[in-house]
């Protein structure tokens, strides 16, 4: 009985043990709406098995180090392939922040580069709105994930989420109250 109750302990906990994806980029988006500003933050865990890849495309020339250059290039690139549009409109967001791990961190598939951006949009008008997003990036070694967050802004209301089956293409339909006065 002893043993049983061990061994299955032993497999619950490796059940629930965190699962790391080998061969493929986890891209992992969260969008943030207010009623003046986009704001996308970004996590990018590249697999072991395609972390070289990955590798080759931001250490541009080869020496095997991450150079400042050499992030700010990899954002760019990276927030050039997703197409963000507000109502219609194409928005361009401005990379903010990028934080790379050591480069053997990414090389053994435990590193993740963290990315922000963001856009002033000018006041919205009350009422609904749609804001899409589409990612282009790096798609045949890639996995999607796409959220909003909660609006810290009380007067933004998340109506409805729908991405496509493999989430390279989001849509997020929100409303704004109108302001109190």
């Amino acid at each position: 009985m002893k043993a049983g109750l061990l061994s299955l302990g032993v497999l619950l906990a490796a059940a629930s043990a965190p699962a790391h994806r080998l061969d493929e980029y986890l891209q992992a988006i969260r969008i943030g709406v207010t009623t003046n500003r986009v704001e996308v933050a970004v996590e990018l865990t590249p697999g072991v098995a395609v972390a070289e890849r990955v590798m080759a495309v931001i250490d541009k020339d080869g020496d095997g180090r991450v150079e400042e250059t050499e992030r700010t290039s990899y954002a760019r690139r990276f927030f050039n392939d997703l197409k963000v549009q507000l109502d219609g409109t194409a928005v361009t967001l401005t990379p903010g922040s990028a934080v790379f791990p050591a480069t053997e961190e990414l090389r053994t598939g435990l590193g993740v580069i963290r990315l922000r951006a963001a856009t002033p949009i000018g006041a919205l008008a009350a009422g609904n709105h749609i804001l899409t997003l589409t990612n282009h990036h790096l798609p045949a070694i890639s996995v999607f994930l796409v959220n909003a967050l909660r609006p810290a802004d009380r007067s933004v209301e998340i109506q409805r989420q729908t991405r496509n089956q493999v989430q390279t293409e989001y849509r997020l339909e929100f409303s704004v109250r109108p302001s109190a006065r």
